[in-house]
């Protein structure tokens, strides 16, 4: 239920994040790598050059020969494909309200990094890793609250971080470590060059549902601290009652078909093993004495102890 002591580098390779990895990136400021595997990477350069290939070979793919949604039946000429890509941000770029909290805009950052480095994706390594500079740079691009309804993906929020990492414009603004500054003046102060996005790139970066991830790793992970903080609480009042261990035991829930019942007696049982404040009457014999109750009474107002 708890967090993990803090860890050395979380490793992006397409497979195995977890919510716990989500939380010391996002919140924590662990240091993000991406994956040295050769045959991770060589899927991703893989999956780039077979969207070069297409293009060579003029097969129709849509948002990278074609236009996007409604227009997807107008077929865009070679020497316009990366204008197309660059142009998709700008066009999306269409968020409202408040401010998105860094800790969530960090974690759909190291969360899109993650689906890119599966190598289906055709794009360049060279953008992963620009996600992955930014977090360890602490550089974290602005995103407002609304905007994306999640269904296609989460094109408002994912297309401000997609304007930043390239370096489209200083109208896609980041937070440089406390302080608000455009994409490319925070690009020259990492030492980076603004990139122009290739065919298929712009569509890959924005194109997913990173951003709902994201909020959501924090969200869970915050309900599991609360789940364990009301289950320690729990155990206190019942030592504090001086209750019976009876309620818990492992013959009573497992009779039953509801997997988070059985999880929370047995994480009831672990947290009073050994408690002399609490009672067992299943350990007293067939003689239960004592003037102790066989079952705990039920609240009410007229109850006494």
């Amino acid at each position: 239920m708890q967090r993990s002591l803090k860890k050395n580098a979380v490793v992006v390779r397409g497979s195995g994040m977890t919510i716990d990895d989500a939380v010391d990136v996002a919140r924590h400021g662990v240091r993000t790598e991406l994956s040295s595997d050769e045959s991770i990477l060589c899927e991703v350069r893989a999956s780039r050059q077979c969207v070069l290939d297409a293009i060579e070979r003029g097969i129709p793919m849509y948002g990278i020969t074609s236009g996007f949604g409604g227009m997807a039946h107008v077929q865009i000429a070679r020497e316009e494909l990366e204008a197309l890509q660059t142009n998709l941000p700008w066009f999306l770029k269409a968020g409202a309200g408040d401010l998105l909290p860094a800790a969530d805009v960090r974690s759909t950052m190291l969360l899109r990094a993650n689906a890119l480095m599966r190598g289906v994706s055709g794009i360049r390594l060279e953008l992963i890793d620009r996600l992955i500079i930014f977090l360890n740079a602490g550089v974290t691009p602005q995103v407002r609250c609304f905007g994306s309804i999640g269904a296609s993906g989460d094109l408002v929020p994912l297309a401000a971080i997609a304007g930043a990492i390239a370096g489209l414009g200083d109208a896609f603004l980041v937070d440089f470590r406390g302080e608000t500054m455009g994409a490319r003046a925070a690009l020259s102060r990492l030492g980076l060059e603004p990139l122009t996005l290739a065919p298929k790139e712009g569509l890959a970066l924005v194109n997913g549902t990173s951003a709902m991830s994201g909020i959501a790793a924090g969200c869970l992970y915050d309900a599991r601290q609360l789940l364990a903080l009301s289950l320690a609480a729990h155990a206190l009042a019942l030592q504090g009652l001086g209750a019976s261990l009876h309620p818990f035991h492992a013959f009573i829930h497992d009779h039953k078909p509801y997997p988070g019942q059985r999880f929370a007696a047995s994480r009831m049982l672990a947290l009073l093993y050994g408690s002399t404040l609490i009672h067992d009457e299943l350990d007293l014999g067939p003689k239960y004495g004592g003037g102790k109750m066989i079952q705990d009474r039920y609240s009410s107002p007229w109850s006494r102890a």
